[in-house]
């Protein structure tokens, strides 16, 4: 007799309950109930799950066809079960082969399906509930079962309600703060001389952020047990006094911290205190409301609510530049780095004492979410192996989590953050650290966790004293080296600061060092840090123009132990800029199993995995090792992640391709990359490519890798291998790198340049237009863009230079010299440094008058004029285009950037090498065109010009045949697919 779907049922609910500790509770997990939904009767649903702190999750399971599962599924959507509202459902279709065994074989044909199909509907009501993946099914066993329906627990519509009531009731708490500081401006200088930053809008609603945490926790804990037992609730509280009044919060507080909980009340017990009694009470009556109707949400185990909040409150973010990572993003990278293949085999995972072992380490931690989702995945994986998490909570607070931040604020709530993975469980210590930062008391330097950086030998000597966030104290920690000694931790998880050691774009005057600038900190402070840190990371792969981030790469590389794993957010330039040279070769010498994530951001999505930053990032994951690696896995996502379990289907897929090998590679032929499905719909596509000894990795933000496979042909091999075309079609073509074919001028601060007395040398700018109309320049310098007269090849100079006269301290003929120098720079042919893709149409343009190259264009001197003719005609020809998108930096939206030092390995068309009827064909052609007006770049497949420019050249110069050359040829595929490129586009549709 066949097997009934009720059995099925209970046998995979007593499967799942051995996936996570919390599951095996009585009445937490339960199948084939008698329990009714509210509304409707015979609503029974298949499979509960009622988790304390978070959100019930129902489970309606089919065998196939399973034709009804998604209505059943869509029918509980916005039901209550036992007064608890059903946001989110799971639609499992069970395949038939199920009803062919029962009893043990049941259990065990089960635990061996990976062919399991499951949807996830979301939402208020069954109509109007969103569908992950949006078509089509997602595929796995119980353990990937297991992972969706944690992630369902946290149902992202409560998640943004209760973010935008977290909001609300903290901008209505600050207003207090605000109405305060009026007529006790002292209280308010107080909380502020708490959190250690200056009083401002940010710093009060950071404030009340806190206290509002503190009240939510509070809900949480009154009536607990052992000591916790005799903590009242606010209710009662409110009800016994007829409001809620300071001093009585403040003494439940200190029963609280009695037993516990030090990151989150003592600090909240600080703030609350500098509040005058008499001006508190409405005060707490609105924390008081904001917390119980958050808690009501019953979210207490999300790591988003908090973090989100004060991700947009905290200060000092313009010189900081730090950007806090979404959490989605966070598990994106802890998924990646964290597996079964990962730090622990496969049995490890499941023993309490390896797993405590660990050492996870957030130098940059901020509001703790990349430690929060390491955490998380730590927990999945040692409880889908029969682990109870909460066990080890206590060790791994005081030893495997160590998070250092310059911010008290955030590193309470990243302590605070932590803790409440396990709300429930008592630790002592902890590992969390503000680190001290600034001119001390003492006049010593200190700068952050940049101190870190220190060899052992040195800090035995020099102590960095620390504030340890301990469960019942803060501690005085003089031995913090202690904590993270270099090659200790077995995983590095962060998103450092981006801040670069450069003033630019008009930055105020009192910051010469934006990197040292936070907290107030002056013009000579700023110095005497900026010059320690010099110091302290000379012979490190720290460049000042890639920033900081590049010395927390440093400290990252030094920390961890060989065969840990590195999880870096990092600039997209990180991947293609000359400054990150040494961080790159660092990579690729001591790391292997390198993966490397970025965003093709079609439309106006986010180019970042973090929040408030328009700058494109990428995701770094990689093994150190004592092997230097070749190749890398370059994953390009169509959009940030958007959602955990998102994440940890792209991380499953991205492993499953690397193991088994299948993963497209980039010398293969444009073929495109291998793609990467939720469901039915790709999010993305990878490769694996190899990492050249020097330069750019150029796989950032590449939407369709045919192109990148194309372009990698022409650029390396010299080969002319499109789309559509079968290898035997492909055609050879000499190319060379820039500096191989011509000899770059100056950088445009040789050009121009600010001396002490304002003046500048070695020419000072005037502009043409605002001169007399037909004036001759002495000097032509082609400074600026203006990209309407940029529609042609052929333009000239926008400046004269006039050259500097030196004071009576300097010496005229140094000036006069320096001037010849640069003048004898001067050529036909000048490079387009900063391309916006989406409004510019070239990239090489021609001067009649030979020209100083300046800010936005570099000039380049080649053998003769007629080389230099052929030399712009390539570069804005469709094969030059790719070629430079492909060279230059991706970082945003439809805009291309390549540095002097990125130009000079420029690929290009070998002129030197072409015949003389050539360059005198090619000097004709281009006199022809020179004056044809061009479209930008992302009207490629539009701009008739071009085209002929296109058919012209290849066909009668470079000898292509007519069927590449025509509409819908080869060429004319690439020419759509490079101008549909989002980073090309942007946000232009």
């Amino acid at each position: 007799m066949p097997t009934s779907e009720h059995t099925i049922n209970d046998a995979i609910a007593a499967l799942l309950r051995g996936t996570r500790y919390a599951w095996r509770a009585a009445n937490v997990l339960q199948s084939e109930t008698t329990q009714q939904l509210s509304e409707g009767a015979g609503l029974r649903p298949d499979i509960v799950i009622r988790e304390p702190f978070t959100a019930p999750i129902v489970i309606e399971s089919e065998l196939q066809p399973a034709q009804s599962v998604e209505a059943d599924a869509l029918e509980r959507i916005g039901k209550t079960l036992h007064g608890e509202q059903i946001y989110s459902v799971l639609a499992l279709r069970l395949p038939e082969r199920l009803r062919a065994s029962s009893g043990q074989a049941l259990r065990e044909t089960i635990a061996a399906a990976d062919d399991l199909e499951f949807a996830l509907f979301t939402g208020r009501k069954g109509r109007a509930a969103s569908r992950m993946p949006a078509s089509g099914w997602l595929t796995g066993g119980l353990r990937e079962l297991s992972l969706l329906i944690q992630s369902a627990a946290i149902p992202p519509p409560l998640v943004d309600e209760t973010v935008a009531l977290f909001e609300v009731g903290v901008n209505r708490a600050a207003e207090h703060l605000d109405a305060l500081a009026r007529v006790q401006p002292g209280a308010v200088a107080a909380i502020a001389e708490e959190l250690h930053q200056q009083d401002s809008l940010q710093t009060r609603r950071m404030a009340m952020t806190i206290l509002v945490n503190a009240f939510m926790f509070h809900e949480h804990l009154a009536g607990g047990s052992g000591d916790l037992e005799h903590v009242q609730t606010l209710a009662k509280l409110q009800q016994e006094q007829d409001g809620l009044y300071q001093g009585d919060i403040l003494r439940e507080w200190q029963k609280i911290l009695a037993v516990n909980y030090w990151p989150i009340f003592d600090i909240s017990t600080r703030i609350l205190s500098a509040i005058p009694a008499p001006h508190s009470r409405e005060l707490l009556e609105q924390l008081a409301r904001t917390a119980s109707r958050l808690v009501a949400n019953n979210l207490m185990r999300s790591q988003d609510l908090t973090g989100t909040i004060f991700q947009r409150l905290i200060a000092d973010r313009k010189f900081l530049a730090a950007f806090y990572t979404k959490p989605a993003s966070a598990a994106l990278l802890a998924a990646l780095a964290l597996s079964e293949q990962t730090l622990l085999d496969d049995e490890a995972w499941g023993r309490g004492e390896a797993v405590a072992a660990l050492r996870i380490g957030d130098f940059a931690c901020g509001t703790g979410t990349l430690l929060a989702a390491a955490y998380q995945r730590i927990s999945q994986l040692h409880e889908l192996r029969g682990g109870d998490a909460a066990a080890i909570h206590p060790q791994m607070m005081a030893r495997a989590l160590v998070g250092c931040d310059i911010l008290p604020a955030a590193a309470h709530l990243s302590a605070s953050t932590l803790a409440g993975a396990q709300p429930t469980v008592r630790y002592d210590e902890s590992a969390i650290f503000t680190m001290p930062y600034g001119i001390q008391a003492d006049g010593a330097v200190k700068l952050g966790s940049i101190e870190l950086l220190r060899d052992l030998a040195l800090l035995e000597a020099q102590n960095i004293t620390a504030k340890a966030i301990e469960a019942t104290q803060l501690a005085e920690v003089d031995d913090i080296w202690r904590f993270a000694p270099h090659g200790s931790f077995d995983m590095v998880i962060m998103n450092p600061p981006f801040t670069r050691d450069t003033n630019h774009e008009g930055a105020r005057a009192e910051v010469s060092h934006p990197k040292y600038a936070s907290f107030g900190a002056g013009r000579a402070v700023q110095k005497i840090m900026a010059a320690e840190a010099k110091s302290l990371t000379k012979g490190t792969v720290t460049n000042g123009h890639a920033g900081e981030a590049s010395t927390f790469f440093a400290i990252a590389d030094r920390k961890l132990k060989q065969g840990g794993m590195l999880a870096l957010v990092m600039p997209v330039t990180f991947l293609t800029g000359s400054s990150w040279e040494k961080c790159r070769q660092r990579l690729r010498q001591a790391y292997t199993h390198i993966s490397l994530f970025s965003i093709a951001g079609y439309d106006s999505a986010p180019l970042s995995f973090s929040a408030d930053t328009g700058m494109g990032e990428c995701l770094i994951v990689a093994q150190k090792s004592e092997q230097a690696s070749q190749r890398a896995s370059f994953v390009v996502l169509n959009e940030a992640p958007q959602s955990s379990y998102f994440s940890q289907r792209i991380a499953r897929q991205i492993r499953s391709y690397e193991q088994t090998g299948t993963l497209r590679r980039l010398e293969d032929g444009p073929s495109g990359g291998s793609p990467l499905r939720i469901g039915e719909h790709i999010i993305g596509r990878a490769l694996d490519a190899p990492l050249p000894a020097v330069g750019s990795w150029k796989l950032a933000r590449i939407a369709d890798l045919s192109l990148a496979q194309s372009a990698y042909q022409l650029a390396s091999r010299g080969r002319v291998w499109l789309p559509t075309q079968v290898r035997a079609a492909a055609r050879e073509l000499p190319m060379a790198t820039v500096s191989a074919v011509g000899e770059l001028g100056p950088y445009h601060l040789q050009v121009s340049r600010k001396t002490g007395s304002g003046a500048r040398r070695p020419f000072e700018l005037l502009r043409l237009d605002s001169l007399p109309d037909g004036t001759v320049p002495t000097y032509p310098i082609l400074w600026a863009h203006d990209a309407k007269r940029e529609r042609r090849m052929s333009f000239e100079a926008d400046h004269d230079g006039i050259p500097y006269r030196a004071n009576a301290s300097e010496s005229q003929d140094e000036v006069d010299s320096e001037v010849e120098r640069i003048f004898r720079s001067a050529s036909h042919c000048h490079f387009n440094r900063d391309f916006r893709f989406n409004s510019q149409s070239t990239s090489m343009q021609y001067t009649e008058r030979k020209t100083i190259g300046g800010r936005a264009w570099t000039s380049i001197s080649l053998a003769s004029a007629l080389h230099e003719k052929v030399l712009v005609l390539w570069a804005n020809s469709l094969l030059g285009m790719l070629m430079y998108w492909w060279q230059a930096s991706k970082q945003q939206r439809g805009r291309g950037r390549i540095t002097k030092t990125s130009l000079s390995l420029l690929p290009v068309l070998d002129v030197s090498i072409l015949s003389s009827d050539k360059l005198r064909g090619g000097g004709q052609l281009f006199d022809e065109l020179k004056q044809l007006p061009l479209k930008p770049l992302h009207e490629l497949d539009q701009d008739e010009n071009r085209k002929l420019l296109d058919r012209r050249f290849y066909g009668e110069i470079l000898g292509f045949p007519a069927a590449l050359l025509d509409d819908g040829g080869a060429l004319d595929i690439l020419r759509h697919k490079l101008c549909r490129e989002p980073s090309i586009r942007g946000s232009k549709r």
